[in-house]
Formats: structure tokens, sequence, C-alpha cells
């Protein structure tokens, strides 16, 4: 029962994360050609695209934010367990889950006060893409959420597979 269990949440993790890293990927290619297009119109044409730099910047805080959902299911977070490794087992799996929940805790107010950001920026304009700020401001409490749901799957995969969750992804492959 319980490798089914963990097997099932291997399988969500892993296709949250593939509906994250598609897009994430088109995204950083859709950077790149807005970055070349506005190069080449302002050194080669003369002509600078207005919008090609407001769309970039956009375009990379939505790929830098919702991509540490991604970051976070491979284990390429930042950790120090200089001390964790230090302590018996029972007091690592104790900080381990006050680590967790404090996470979980910063990751919820992060969803929670970024979408009232975001409400609250909607009225905004960008002035160079003439586009509601709530797109930009919205990249927060996404990325929020989805960190959220990739780290409560890992913090049960943790609970119920151990210390092998987060150097392994079984079932997973590369994505």
């Amino acid at each position: 029962m319980k490798t089914r269990i963990v097997a099932g949440l291997w399988r969500i993790s892993k296709a949250v994360n593939i509906a994250v890293a598609v897009p994430l990927v088109a995204a950083g290619a859709l950077m790149v050609a807005v970055v070349v297009a506005g190069t080449v119109a302002r050194y080669v044409f003369n002509a600078p695209l207005i919008w090609s730099e407001a769309s970039a910047r956009y375009l990379m805080i939505w790929i830098g934010l919702v991509g540490a959902s991604v970051a976070l299911r491979h284990g390429d977070h930042i950790a120090i367990d200089a001390v964790r490794t230090r302590l018996p087992r029972v007091l690592r799996k104790v900080g381990d889950l006050a680590v967790a929940a404090a996470v979980a805790w910063f990751l919820w107010v992060m969803t929670v006060e970024g979408w009232a950001a975001a409400m609250r920026g909607g009225s905004q304009m960008s002035p160079a893409l003439g586009l509601s700020m709530f797109w930009p401001l919205a990249a927060v409490p996404v990325a929020g959420a989805l960190i959220l749901v990739q780290h409560v799957l890992h913090t049960a995969l943790r609970l119920l597979d151990g210390e092998q969750t987060g150097t392994h992804l079984p079932g997973g492959g590369a994505i």
C-alpha cells in the first residue's frame, strides 16, 4: 500500500512538473526571440522596439519564479545541512518537519499576499506594453502555489519514502 501511495505521489509530482516545464521552455524561447528582435531592431535598423525590454523582463520574472517549482522537484533548492546531518535520526526528522512547516507557511503567505498584490496592481498599466500589471504580478502567487504543491508532495514523499526522496526521481526521468 505504501509503495502505491509513493508511486502515485511521484506521478502527480511529475505531471505537475511537466505542466510547468513545457510552458517555461516556450517562455524561454520567446524571451530569447524578443531579446534578439529588440537587439536587431535597435542596432541594425536603428528602430528600437519599445516593448521588447519590458516583455523580456516580465518573461524572465515568470521563468525564474515558476521555475523554482521545477528546481524543488529535482532537489536543486538551497539547503544548509551541516547541522542536520550530525543530528540523531529522530531529531533530524523533527527538524525536517519543522522546516517543512515553516516553508509551507511562507509559500502559503506568498500565494495569498501575492494574489492580493496582483489584484491591487491590476488597475495599473505597463507603459511600454499597455498591459495590466496584474499579469507580471501574478507570477508571485502562481509560483507560490506551484512550489507549495511540489513542497507538500516532496514532504509527503520524505515521510513515506525516507531519506531516498530528493536524491532520485523514481519513474520520474529527467522531468
